[in-house]
């Protein structure tokens, strides 16, 4: 039997199809990135490009997962449309045109489907560990285990927003990289340490930041999960970054189209919070909330 998870986050939307027969195997795992929180911080609503863009991905998600025989679609949505002032008339739309009914999630059940994530892979392994989810427009860490959800903390900064707080030029100028480096700094608390934790790292951010890392032509998830960063790895990425237009870092290997961008801000976000927990490497998961979503769909 196959069924399928849509997450809908503020600059990605993504499908996961699996078939759940004696095991749950992966049918297709794909993303569009449709930038749904554009200028959603300013204006406080989505904007009508955004939904449009947005509503052409699940259109097209719609039509594979009928294509593939898929019995039910779980579609979630997160930090933007826990925000905007008119999420409400986008739900309604999407219901109405396409048929799918997106359930949008609080900050705890967005944490909660990333540690499912990682709970039943058998590739994130360790007795505990720290795991740092960095979307467009929320963050979140989560302690746990493979026993229990610990705790967690939503911060309300993402790529996409730390883009349109403090990016003015291209490329940055060190004034606009200081003043968001220091704004993560004040931003980030936690009540819980990182001690004897194994820190796993996943979402766009950090798969793409692990792509350009190994200097791949396409993505590859075969080589990004598992992946092991060295945090002073991350200070080169970021330091080679720093020095390039958008434009130029359009053609850098591996670099995921769409998030040239927004990809520096998000990399000093993850940087800033592996130094919090005064972690040296972070396991790349390219599964993610999606994941979660299924295995509790599933009863796991």
């Amino acid at each position: 039997m196959k069924y399928a998870s849509i997450d809908i986050g503020t600059n990605t939307v993504l499908l996961l199809i699996v078939d759940a027969g004696k095991d749950v195997r992966d049918v297709l795992d794909i993303s569009a990135i449709t930038r749904l929180g554009e200028g959603l911080k300013k204006r406080g609503s989505l904007s009508k490009r955004a939904m449009t863009r947005t509503f052409s991905a699940l259109k097209n998600y719609k039509e594979l997962a009928e294509r593939h025989g898929v019995r039910d679609i779980y579609c979630v949505g997160t930090s933007a449309l826990r925000e905007a002032k008119n999420s409400a008339d986008f739900l309604k739309s999407m219901k109405e045109k396409l048929g799918i009914s997106i359930r949008v999630i609080s900050e705890y059940e967005e944490a909660y489907y990333t540690y499912l994530s990682i709970k039943y892979d058998e590739r994130m392994k360790g007795e505990q560990f720290i795991i740092i989810d960095i979307g467009g427009g929320s963050t979140e860490v989560i302690k746990g285990n493979k026993e229990e959800f610990t705790d967690f903390v939503s911060l309300p900064v993402g790529s996409v927003k730390l883009t349109e707080m403090f990016v003015r030029h291209d490329p940055l100028e060190d004034n606009e990289i200081a003043s968001l480096t220091g704004f993560i700094r004040e931003t980030i608390s936690f009540p819980f340490d990182g001690k004897n934790c194994r820190v796993i790292g996943t979402a766009g951010t950090i798969t793409n930041l692990a792509s350009i890392i190994l200097g791949l032509e396409n993505y590859d998830k075969s080589r990004i999960h598992g992946l092991n960063i060295l945090y002073k790895d991350i200070g080169g990425v970021i330091k080679r970054l720093k020095a390039m237009t958008t434009s130029e870092r359009r053609i850098v290997k591996g670099m995921e189209k769409g998030r040239e961008d927004i990809i520096l801000q998000g990399i000093i976000l993850l940087k800033e919070i592996m130094s919090y927990f005064k972690a040296d490497e972070v396991i790349v998961s390219a599964n993610g909330m999606r994941y979660g979503v299924i295995y509790e769909a599933l009863g796991m």
